[in-house]
């Protein structure tokens, strides 16, 4: 009996020591890229149309980003947010966050993704009345989470598809 609850007890563990490397897609992610290089990289991947600007730091705010924005970007080290150069016809936009660590990043994902939601709800009576064919790309709208990075995207399906790419082929050590 000793042996087999032994045995039980050695798997339990080794089960346990794996869990952290599943959580975090099993990569072990490049930290050291910072998130302009990271958002260039991802924008250059994207076909060119209007061209992108970034934005300043005035564009998270309380009226899109929610309440709470500022404690969430406690969490936020450094981030880049690049948005369509002829944004009044194209809703495209590309975020970057690099976070202190995996915890506050999987904490920046929710708050990018309520940022999305909240978007979305803004934006469909809006598109519906002037722009009806950019209402998939906020359904299309993700959040991806690479080690300590946070990406969103608003963008066409194989847009988001090429982006989310470019993000992880940025952060993937070289070999």
């Amino acid at each position: 009996m000793k042996s087999v609850t032994r045995t039980l007890t050695c798997l339990l563990l080794a089960l346990c020591m794996l869990l952290p490397l599943t959580a975090c897609g099993g990569g072990n992610w490049r930290t050291d890229v910072s998130a302009q290089s990271l958002c260039d990289s991802v924008i250059a991947s994207l076909p060119v149309k209007d061209g992108w600007r970034a934005v300043t730091d005035k564009y998270i705010s309380a009226s899109s980003w929610g309440e709470d924005y500022a404690t969430h970007m406690e969490k936020v080290t450094e981030y880049r947010i690049m948005v369509s150069e002829n944004s009044d016809m194209n809703i495209d936009e590309v975020g970057i966050f690099r976070c202190a660590s995996e915890k506050d990043a999987k904490a920046v994902a929710e708050f990018a993704q309520g940022y999305l939601d909240t978007k979305k709800l803004q934006m469909t009576p809006l598109l519906e009345s002037y722009n009806p064919a950019e209402l998939p790309k906020l359904d299309t709208a993700t959040v991806n989470v690479i080690g300590c990075y946070v990406l969103y995207t608003i963008l066409n399906s194989s847009e988001t598809t090429t982006a989310g790419s470019a993000f992880e082929k940025a952060l993937t050590p070289a070999a």
